[in-house]
């Protein structure tokens, strides 16, 4: 048996979860201002630390196989007449772990100490536009802008920025299709305006650069597909500045000097 159709097996056996409708939970979400709305800037597209990024998420592909074949090998445990089965996953988590151990510490590194993360991944991976520092700037209704807005392409994947647990799926007039993460570091991240959302059981586990959903313009971004995301350290609803935190993620980001044609919402 291959690990393709282990893996296929074994995701038969996870649960997913129906998005819930909350639209109270929605706050402070950005209304990007029309001149966000002008095409893709002349050296787009924007890429965090590429080989930071590349490592990471190479990790966040083991670990979540690893994850599958515990799944998997669990449900067989007490199953008569599994034990090859068995045996064939006991091999392939062998040798993911072995993978695992292989992975460079010195490209998972990130100086993201401060914030209590040991391995982080920027959460959008590439933009359209360079982000900048929109913490508390006003908004329609006499809010104030609650987090920072990433412009990127309708589709492009967004990962998790930190190893946690998923909390929950939201649908609002405002953050549209939005997520909810739970650190390992105790904080917590609300992810605006998505596209798509990865199928999740609440309370499974992600980690860090593992793709949860995709940038969309849902809620009350339409025509202006960004994420808009908020960061509260202490684990609550008490949004605070996540530029110095996004800031640290991108690194040494790399441009590519090279035009994009067309307009921003390219075909899905």
């Amino acid at each position: 048996m291959k690990l393709s159709a282990v893996a296929f097996f074994a995701s038969l056996l996870l649960v997913a979860t129906t998005p819930l409708i909350d639209t109270a939970r929605a706050e402070d979400v950005a209304n990007v201002s029309q001149d966000w709305q002008a095409p893709t800037v002349w050296g787009a597209p924007f890429l965090p630390a590429p080989d930071h990024t590349s490592t990471v998420v190479q990790r966040a592909e083991i670990l979540t196989s690893i994850d599958t074949i515990n799944t998997a090998a669990e449900a067989l445990r007490t199953r008569r007449g599994a034990t090859e089965t068995r045996r064939i996953l006991e091999s392939q988590q062998a040798s993911l772990n072995r993978e695992l151990a292989s992975v460079p510490d010195a490209e998972l590194a990130n100086p993201t100490e401060a914030f209590g993360i040991d391995i982080g991944a920027f959460p959008v991976v590439e933009l359209r536009k360079p982000f900048r520092n929109d913490w508390n700037e006003p908004r329609s209704g006499g809010r104030r802008h609650r987090g920072t807005d990433l412009l990127a392409q309708i589709g492009v994947p967004l990962v998790a920025i930190e190893d946690g647990t998923f909390e929950q799926t939201t649908v609002g007039s405002l953050g549209g299709l939005s997520v909810y993460l739970l650190g390992d570091s105790g904080a917590r991240y609300y992810y605006a305006h998505l596209d798509e959302v990865e199928v999740m059981a609440e309370g499974q586990r992600v980690y860090a650069g593992q793709q949860i959903g995709t940038v969309g313009d849902s809620g009350n971004a339409k025509g202006s597909p960004h994420l808009h995301i908020q960061w509260a350290p202490n684990g609550g609803s008490e949004w605070e500045n996540p530029f110095p935190l996004l800031d640290a993620l991108y690194g040494d980001g790399q441009i590519t000097v090279t035009p994009i044609e067309g307009p921003p919402n390219h075909p899905r």
